[in-house]
């Protein structure tokens, strides 16, 4: 793990804490434990999301696998995504874990086009979240940064696309070949070229691809139920345009801020704000958070579990 990782991630684990401690950690923590029922529906709420985008990923493939087993696959990256300090360890782990059920060399290709289809569908989640936000609050001061956030999301979106179409994979591991000798044996020129076609590929498929971004978007619309049903149980519920707005601005934030894993700190301020802004208070936008950090606490443990008892059974296979 490069030691930039690290202090990111250490960052982000202390603007959390200092977030905690100057917003009254009693009340927030009192908040959480008054949901109650509330809060394992809301995280049993998560699997409709998580369902929708793996739907949107099914159908980039030209020979679908099973949804159960890429399900199960996406939990798992997610978990690692959520818990692990290392940004997008997860897709990589997705893309190994896909190309054990399919035979047609997609896996990699189909998780690189999924996660450009997920910015690209998040952008225009945040800039439909930001529309609401402008209608009802066009004089807030929020509005320039959110604004920015937005284009960094853009921005990233369409630079990520367009190296693909360039080749990134195999200009990246000539560029690792060249300067990284330690690890030069690992990379293979060729095997980033051939991911680079299978990506260009799959893009040609233009039904395919525009089906899966609009799944993808479905999934992040639904995503809003969740903080719906946290606020509800809070006892301060909010129509279905402010939890859009809560959703899709704070997410925005979130993968803006991607240099630091999980968003620690970036996620749980802008929800704070937002919160502030749509006057709930800053606290209930911090218990807000807090819940959504539970989620994926008690969702991303064990599914970094199985995902352990799955390498381990291919391991123990492999040396029978």
């Amino acid at each position: 793990m490069r030691a930039s990782t690290v202090v990111a991630w250490l960052l982000g684990v202390g603007l959390l804490a200092a977030l905690i401690a100057l917003n009254h950690p009693a009340g927030v923590l009192a908040a959480l434990t008054a949901l109650g029922l509330w809060l394992p529906l809301a995280i049993g709420f998560h699997a409709v999301p998580l369902l929708l985008d793996v739907v949107a990923w099914q159908r980039l493939f030209a020979s679908p696998p099973r949804l159960s087993a890429l399900f199960r696959i996406r939990w798992i990256a997610e978990g690692m995504n959520g818990l692990f300090p290392v940004p997008h360890l997860g897709e990589l782990l997705r893309a190994q874990l896909a190309r054990r059920i399919t035979h047609t060399g997609e896996a990699g290709a189909s998780v690189v086009v999924d996660v450009t289809l997920g910015v690209a569908t998040q952008v225009l989640f945040a800039a439909f979240g930001l529309a609401l936000f402008g209608v009802a609050y066009g004089g807030s001061p929020l509005l320039r940064g959110l604004l920015l956030a937005i284009a960094i999301l853009t921005a990233g979106a369409a630079s990520f696309y367009f190296l693909q179409r360039a080749g990134i994979f195999a200009l990246a591991a000539a560029v690792v070949r060249r300067v990284a000798t330690p690890v030069r044996r690992w990379v293979d020129v060729e095997d980033a070229a051939a991911l680079d076609r299978r990506v260009r590929t799959l893009y040609l498929r233009r039904e395919k691809v525009v089906l899966a971004a609009v799944w993808r978007l479905a999934g992040w619309v639904a995503g809003a139920g969740e903080t719906f049903i946290i606020l509800y149980g809070f006892g301060h519920p909010i129509s279905l345009a402010d939890a859009i707005i809560l959703e899709s601005l704070s997410h925005a934030a979130r993968t803006a801020a991607f240099v630091i894993p999980g968003g620690l700190g970036v996620q749980d301020g802008a929800l704070m704000v937002l919160a502030a802004q749509l006057g709930f208070g800053g606290e209930m936008g911090l218990a807000l958070s807090l819940a959504k950090r539970c989620r994926e606490l008690v969702l991303g443990a064990p599914a970094l579990a199985t995902g352990y008892i799955i390498e381990l059974r291919r391991r123990n296979a492999a040396t029978a």
